[in-house]
């Protein structure tokens, strides 16, 4: 009813429709996470964590839906500037990527690992995850991914003066 009132109003009115539609509207966990990451989307970054952990409160059986939420929550927190939380979002979300066999997020939610831990300047982690990104995206044959994997890579080698490794 809030979000009705909100700035938000138009994207969220349209997105209940289609809840309604999957009858997935009933479901206090489903709603208020999509409220979340909708205000994610708006770049409402501390409201988003308080709808985003109060929908993990809620819970669900369904884990991919929580790796969604701790997804969008990893990245709220990044946006904050609080790379502690948002690690360990990454890291959850990497545990239900994993728990679900669902290897293109794994690769997702290792690059976004290793590039958390490099802006961190935690080279030996940015390398293991970033490698772990480049042999699932060569698994799955994502170009693009494996394109983002090799120059992370390299810019993690360049970074600790490995020069040859960052060729």
């Amino acid at each position: 009813e809030a979000a009705m009132k909100s700035p938000l109003r138009d994207t969220l009115e349209a997105t209940y429709q289609q809840l309604q539609k999957m009858k997935l509207d009933k479901s206090p966990f489903v709603v208020v996470s999509i409220i979340g990451q909708e205000l994610l989307t708006h770049s409402y970054y501390g409201a988003s964590v308080v709808v985003l952990e109060a929908g993990l409160k809620i819970g669900t059986c369904s884990l991919k839906l929580r790796g969604s939420v701790f997804s969008a929550l990893s990245s709220a927190y990044w946006s904050l500037g609080n790379s502690e939380k948002s690690v360990a979002y990454m890291l959850q979300d990497l545990e239900v990527t994993k728990t679900l066999g669902d290897q293109p997020g794994e690769c997702r939610a290792h690059g976004n690992l290793g590039s958390a831990f490099f802006s961190k300047s935690n080279y030996r982690e940015a390398l293991a995850h970033h490698r772990n990104q480049l042999v699932l995206a060569m698994k799955l044959k994502d170009r693009e991914a494996a394109s983002g994997a090799l120059s992370s890579l390299g810019h993690v080698y360049t970074a600790i003066g490995d020069y040859p490794n960052a060729l």
